[in-house]
């Protein structure tokens, strides 16, 4: 039961990782968002009951936020000004066109949280965000910044880790 169990975690997280988009942006976003489901699905935060509040950035290119609706996985929030992270409650936060820098002051001024960060403006993935969403030509791919995760106090699980853009080069 546990290796099937498994076995449909890496199917699972393989697809959305893999997620191509064709020509709009909707299928752009819906692809971003597969990967997302996926991380947070197989993310566990200490102490949380019920879905984690995703808080994502309304600067966002590749995340539809219309289409969380009726989401089992986690709850959503828009943030339209970065200072909004600060007191909204998150539990993983989503940044848009934020800079590495700005990602930075924010996830150092929530330290002791258990937060867990994705962005889709950091192609080097060495600060700032957890995971990284990258696009190469139509294919979306995500990195994964191990102090950052460390930090964050959110588990994840290893098979997610496995998929990083890292981890199958």
């Amino acid at each position: 039961m546990k290796l099937i169990s498994r076995s449909l975690i890496l199917i699972y997280i393989f697809l959305s990782h893999y997620a191509l988009s064709m020509t709009g942006d909707g299928e752009t976003q819906v692809s971003t968002n597969k990967i997302v489901e996926g991380i947070l699905s197989f993310s566990y935060w200490p102490n949380l009951e019920g879905q984690p509040l995703l808080c994502v950035s309304q600067q966002a290119n590749y995340f539809n936020m219309a289409k969380t609706a009726g989401n089992q996985i986690y709850k959503m929030v828009a943030i339209s000004d970065p200072a909004e992270f600060l007191s909204a409650g998150c539990n993983a936060i989503y940044f848009g066109r934020e800079s590495v820098k700005e990602q930075d002051y924010i996830i150092h001024s929530l330290s002791g949280r258990n937060i867990l960060t994705i962005t889709e403006n950091n192609a080097d993935c060495v600060a700032g965000a957890s995971f990284c969403i990258n696009r190469r030509q139509h294919i979306f791919k995500f990195s994964v910044n191990l102090d950052s995760l460390t930090r964050s106090g959110v588990r994840v699980n290893a098979d997610v880790l496995l998929l990083s853009k890292d981890g199958d080069e």
